[in-house]
């Protein structure tokens, strides 16, 4: 026996309903994840992930909580080297709260040094590493009365990538425009498949937000040319003298596709002309190139999830540049990597240790295939025996090499023109064969190190005066891959 059910119209209503339901629930549901979603992506009202610690005031050292003080270096100037090294040091507590009154000229003279000890670690890796305890060392505290001006470009993605922030980076733009002190200088660099300057330096607000408004009205566009546009905001710091603050700072996601820069040129001239860069970025960035930038030019790398991060990112920015302890050292004169290391004692509590690191090897970050970097290695008067003086050299050379397995070395071997061609083509081959056989005894493989003799045809100076022939007597190492 087959029995049929018929659904009477109420029974069907009653169905259709409940689908209904079932439907709006689980799109509701979707909707839900999308949203939490899209809070990050398109950094909508919400907090931080994770406790990041974020300048927030200040706070003299007699009403601190000092079981809550922390201390980092967030800042390093490295152009100098190795002449000096100056350190820009932050001590903390736990709210954000940057520590006052720690150092000369605030400090009261019955006060203890705070900033008891000063290290640097200097090598390539742990097992090479050296230790030198730097004395002396001076510290001067900086806070928001001391007024030294502070020159900034800034750097804003406006590629298709960055379309679902553009309004709070847009909101978050006027705001950081809109903090600048008087005595500060901004200006303010636009990027997406073409590169625009939309105000040069200036100190003027009124004229700067004026200017920026205009230019949001149109400035979304396709591809990005990252690279092109920090260098042209870099170059917009150009006339700002060497000993005067200035810094770039990058909202980005990191995407790059068109740019006719490198990130070694941004590297150089940023070292070259004392220009600390601080990337931010948004959400999921492609972040490795923007974390060595900020890394290898001694600023620092801050990344955004939410609105509420965005605005304090710019908070930390702007005081951090106003409040902070200056240390400055003469370094150890090692071409490598340097560690520092900086102990800060506060009574009734464990000494604080502030690290940060610069890298002065011959071989960096952003080195590219073609790079070349030159050594005077000496050797014993026309022979190819290497004089133990120029150890130290091959030994970091040879560091290097360990750091980056991948590169493969051209070692050339230049002469002056004393004798003739035959002979100092000879020498130059010789000379550049111990090179390589040196670094091999130091554990470099022989697969990744080849020679080449240039004789005198190449000099970097006259040949006519002995100054120029020692120039000349010169070894060049050329990275042929990467």
């Amino acid at each position: 026996m087959t029995v049929r059910m018929f659904a009477t119209p109420s029974t069907l209503r009653v169905i259709l309903l409940a689908c209904a339901v079932a439907c709006i629930t689980l799109c509701t549901n979707a909707c839900k994840s999308s949203h939490t979603l899209g809070q990050i992506l398109d950094l909508r009202e919400g907090g931080e992930r994770g406790k990041v610690l974020r300048f927030t005031g200040t706070r003299h050292i007699d009403s601190a909580d000092l079981a809550a003080i922390t201390t980092d270096i967030w800042r390093i100037e490295h152009y100098t080297f190795p002449d000096s090294i100056r350190l820009f040091v932050r001590v903390l507590d736990t709210n954000g709260y940057v520590v006052t009154h720690m150092a000369p000229p605030y400090k009261i003279p019955s006060a203890p040094d705070y900033f008891a000890k000063l290290v640097e670690r200097v090598g390539s890796s742990r097992r090479r590493e050296k230790t030198y305890s730097i004395a002396p060392f001076t510290v001067r505290e900086f806070g928001e009365q001391d007024s030294i001006p502070t020159s900034i470009a800034l750097v804003l993605d406006q590629s298709g990538s960055m379309k679902g922030v553009k309004q709070v980076l847009d909101y978050g733009t006027e705001m950081f425009i809109g903090m600048k002190r008087k005595c500060d200088f901004i200006s303010l660099t636009g990027f997406n498949k073409d590169v625009q300057r939309v105000f040069p330096l200036t100190a003027d607000t009124t004229m700067a937000l004026a200017e920026f408004r205009r230019y949001k009205l149109t400035s979304q566009g396709l591809f990005t040319r990252a690279n092109d546009g920090i260098m042209s905001a870099l170059q917009s710091l150009s006339d700002v003298p060497m000993d005067q603050p200035k810094v770039c700072v990058v909202f980005s996601d990191g995407d790059e596709n068109t740019s006719q820069a490198k990130s070694a040129d941004i590297y150089e001239y940023a070292t070259r002309h004392n220009i600390s860069i601080y990337c931010v970025g948004f959400a999921y960035a492609n972040d490795e190139e923007l974390q060595s930038l900020s890394l290898y030019t001694g600023g620092k790398y801050y990344r955004a999830y939410t609105k509420a991060d965005l605005l304090a990112i710019f908070m930390d920015i702007y005081r951090s540049l106003q409040n902070f302890y200056r240390i400055t050292y003469t370094p150890p004169n090692k071409p490598t990597i340097h560690h520092v290391d900086v102990s800060v004692a506060i009574p009734t509590r464990d000494t604080l240790l502030a690290q940060g690191m610069y890298d002065k090897s011959d071989m960096q970050q952003f080195d590219t295939v073609g790079s070349e970097f030159t050594k005077y290695i000496l050797f014993a008067y026309k022979s190819a025996e290497i004089d133990s003086v120029s150890n130290p050299m091959l030994d970091q050379i040879a560091a290097d090499m360990e750091r980056f397995p991948r590169v493969m070395l051209e070692v050339q071997g230049h002469t002056d023109n004393i004798g003739g061609p035959d002979y100092n083509q000879k020498l130059s081959e010789d000379r550049a064969n111990a090179v390589r056989n040196a670094l091999i005894q130091r554990g470099v493989e022989p697969e990744r190190l080849r020679i080449k003799g240039f004789a005198f045809f190449m000099p970097v100076a006259s040949n006519d005066t002995e100054e120029g022939r020692a120039k000349n007597r010169r070894t060049v190492f050329k990275i042929l891959r990467k």
